[in-house]
């Protein structure tokens, strides 16, 4: 077979893929991101960047196209068939504001976590630079894509080709297309499992509901730094625990749940990365979304450790063993429709307390011949509905650093900053703990 006759140029949307699709067209889970840059960017350079990028890899130069209906018995019992398309697809739209004011990229990151990506010929991702004036030394890129192609690996790996590129285009330029066709689904390569038989379902717990002084519409985020020092510690201790980075922050914030609120069990969503679960495995340069988001139930103890050992535990286990059960990316039942309609009505479009995503280490460095990464902010769209808290850690050279985002009409600053100090506070307080155990062993 002619290596043309190979080439993926169309395909259907996978059935994860098209779960997160549908989520994105009702205004969820669009993730927005900006990167803070100083140097001489210009809007040309960029627009060649981006070109690049979209001869890389396939899956950024398609667009959505539908074709037919799937029935279902459930609501809303239509769903349109979307398709992946390479063919005729247009270059990823570049808007640039000048604005004197150095802080208006704020307000343009929260809008751009409100816009969909409509159907049509463009691609699934646009990006915006902001500037106070043509040729100043400090930028803010943002970029917001369908999180049915990208997932925080695929962003990660993005910028860091991004500002290659910026640093040596004609570099850059030499290298072969990481990939030719586009790249497969994910249930396209994980393995079947044996039917285990059916297990009961899960429902979500969340925050206690809460009035919520003076709400205002709209996505948020709170971001806290945890230094190097603290950060290296802590991974120390969580060897030491045989737990996980994920395990750790993930009970932190359940140990604020706990205090501020009074409970005794949470539940938790928590994303996977399954690219190595595939058969064959897809390499990290693959782009595209391989994520499931499974529902863990925990009790809120006393003992920090024996928390983060669980939400690892459990967490692992169910990938092993229950992922299918455990999995919230599936069309509603009516199972799911009569335990969390009114629930997630009553709650202010709440779906769970907390979601957490560890992105691990950073792909890329802060220099890149004469631009430099002085920052990084994001965003995920909940406010159309979502977990009172996404939680989103990146780790680079030792430190974490930690975006909360959050629905101003569902749950109020104060309480989404008191709870993520809170958290703060346990990983810090685990790391001195660590310290002391170190120093009197």
């Amino acid at each position: 077979m002619a290596l043309a006759d190979s080439i993926v140029e169309t395909r259907q949307v996978g059935e994860q893929e098209r779960l997160f699709h549908y989520l994105h067209e009702a205004g969820g889970l669009i993730a927005s991101g900006a990167a803070h840059i100083t140097g001489p960017l210009t809007p040309d350079l960029l627009r060649r960047a981006f070109a690049w990028l979209q001869r890389q890899h396939p899956v950024l130069n398609s667009h959505v196209r539908y074709k037919g209906y799937v029935v279902k018995n459930v609501p809303p019992f239509f769903y349109p068939i979307p398709w992946f398309d390479t063919r005729g697809t247009t270059e990823i739209p570049l808007r640039v504001v000048t604005d004197p004011d150095p802080e208006a990229w704020r307000a343009i990151l929260a809008s751009e976590g409100k816009k969909r990506i409509g159907p049509g010929k463009q691609p699934r991702m646009r990006a915006v630079l902001v500037r106070t004036h043509e040729g100043a030394e400090l930028n803010h890129l943002i970029t917001t894509l369908d999180h049915a192609i990208a997932d925080a690996q695929a962003g990660s790996m993005l910028n860091d080709q991004l500002f290659r590129y910026l640093a040596d285009p004609e570099a850059m330029e030499k290298q072969p297309p990481v990939q030719i066709g586009l790249p497969p689904s994910l249930e396209s390569g994980l393995p079947k499992k044996p039917d285990s038989g059916s297990k009961p379902y899960q429902r979500a717990i969340r925050f206690p509901k809460t009035e919520v002084p003076n709400p205002v519409k709209g996505a948020f985020t709170v971001e806290r730094h945890i230094g190097a020092n603290v950060g290296e510690t802590l991974r120390a201790a969580i060897r030491a625990h045989r737990t996980t980075m994920h395990g750790a922050i993930g009970a932190a914030f359940l140990a604020a749940a706990r205090d501020k609120f009074g409970l005794t069990e949470m539940t938790v969503l928590s994303t996977v990365e399954l690219r190595r679960m595939m058969k064959p495995p897809l390499p990290i340069t693959a782009f595209g979304c391989y994520i499931d988001i499974l529902r863990t139930r925990h009790d809120l103890v006393a003992d920090f450790w024996a928390m983060a050992g669980d939400l690892s535990f459990k967490l692992i286990s169910a990938i092993a063993r229950d992922q299918e059960s455990a999995s919230i990316m599936k069309l509603a039942t009516w199972e799911v429709y009569r335990a969390e309609t009114i629930p997630t009505i009553t709650h202010r479009r709440r779906i769970d307390g907390i979601a957490i995503t560890t992105a691990g280490d950073v792909n890329f460095t802060g220099d890149y011949g004469p631009f430099s990464v002085t920052g990084q902010s994001g965003t995920v769209s909940v406010e159309m509905f979502g977990p009172s808290l996404f939680i989103v850690s990146f780790e680079k050279d030792g430190a974490i650093d930690l975006s909360v985002g959050y629905s101003g009409d569902a749950i109020s600053h104060e309480d989404a900053a008191d709870l993520t100090d809170r958290a703060v506070a346990t990983l810090v307080a685990a790391s001195e703990g660590a310290k002391v155990s170190a120093a009197t062993a």
